[in-house]
């Protein structure tokens, strides 16, 4: 990475490291004042990761890494990597905090020229077949590693809801025309998307619910929780964590029940709008919350590479991280889902071609045939 960008990561991995908010932290001195080794002997135990053997030379290559907001969980995670990279032999990590994440995030490789984006894996299946944002279809990107991630669209109805209209799926409150009141982020969120793409399939709009007396309200998360507690909402939907804080607040001082959709559901959602099946365990949000395992429709982080990547960098850095994933797992517990086994599957990556280099590296592996 270039001098400034590593001295901002230093300052992020050191402030994560105060505040607990990772696993660990870096505890090298500022780049500024250490001495450069050649790339031949620089390993990955400075970062705290593993040096991989059978590497190709890249210490001439440099790439253009655009990711989040500084400070966000997504720009923690890529300077971790970038890191890793770097301390691997690689030459430079450029770490942009360029990207709008979400829906935006495929437009990065041709409006901003990046090597490498993290995405959601369904989102980038629709901007590459129709656009979206109002935006014409984008493409330039193939797929690097898929299924980082563990957020799904986890839902409920309230049990208020649920014995007063003898319902017991939200597929059942909607096509008996119940007046269900529905909460869900704000406009341009993963969230709303989820929900506009569930109402579509039911073949319903959301005039058609106020018509019935219902409502889709769309406010913040710390908003919808208060809208539950107090009884103006039926039901919510948030593309999320098995660790959402939210979802335990409320699963914890309110009496809802975590939906389980219908299979002929989730099978649209895989089959025809790129996501994947993303399992909740029992007692995710406390204590009974959910109460059985459940199996949610969703589209967690993917790494998407530039198609003109040459093939050994793609390798190198898929490599790189593949053989560190207990590692990022020991630093970032997001990333838990990440299962270089199968993370070059078509479901995990939404069905965008993956880059040759990549697969290079499952082959290898043996993970793919």
């Amino acid at each position: 990475m270039k001098k400034n960008m590593k001295k901002v990561m230093s300052a992020v991995l050191a402030a994560t490291m105060v505040f607990s908010l990772t696993a660990c932290g870096s505890n090298e001195k500022p780049a500024e004042t250490q001495a450069a080794a050649p790339a031949e002997t620089q390993t990955a135990e400075a970062a705290g990761g593993e040096a991989v053997e059978g590497l190709p030379d890249m210490s001439s290559e440099s790439v253009l890494f655009a990711t989040f907001e500084v400070g966000s969980s997504n720009y923690n995670i890529t300077a971790e990597i970038a890191k890793l990279w770097e301390d691997n032999g690689f030459g430079t990590v450029d770490v942009q905090p360029i990207s709008p994440g979400g829906m935006g995030a495929p437009y990065m490789f041709e409006e901003a020229g990046a090597d490498i984006a993290f995405s959601n894996g369904a989102p980038a299946k629709w901007a590459h077949e129709d656009g979206v944002l109002g935006k014409p279809a984008t493409g330039g990107y193939r797929a690097m590693i898929g299924g980082m991630t563990g957020v799904s669209a986890v839902n409920f109805m309230t049990e208020a809801f649920i014995e007063k209209h003898g319902v017991t799926t939200v597929e059942e409150a909607i096509r008996q025309q119940k007046p269900i009141r529905m909460g869900v982020g704000n406009v341009g969120s993963m969230d709303v998307e989820c929900l506009a793409i569930l109402l579509n399939y039911l073949g319903v709009t959301e005039e058609d619910i106020a018509s019935w007396g219902g409502a889709v309200v769309h406010a913040s998360g710390s908003e919808l929780t208060d809208m539950v507690k107090d009884g103006t909402i039926d039901f919510m939907l948030d593309h999320t964590s098995q660790n959402s804080s939210t979802m335990t607040e409320i699963a914890l001082t309110c009496d809802v029940v975590f939906n389980q959709w219908e299979e002929e559901t989730l099978d649209y959602f895989v089959n025809e709008k790129g996501f994947q099946r993303v399992s909740v365990p029992a007692g995710s949000f406390g204590e009974g919350a959910p109460a059985e395992d459940i199996v949610n429709a969703g589209t967690p982080d993917c790494l998407f590479v530039n198609e003109n990547m040459s093939e050994d960098v793609a390798y190198f850095l898929t490599k790189v991280l593949c053989e560190n994933r207990d590692y990022l797992v020991s630093v970032f517990s997001s990333l838990e889902f990440f299962d270089p086994a199968t993370c070059w599957e078509a479901e995990k990556v939404a069905g965008i071609e993956l880059h040759p280099g990549a697969a290079r590296y499952y082959k290898e592996a043996g993970y793919m045939k």
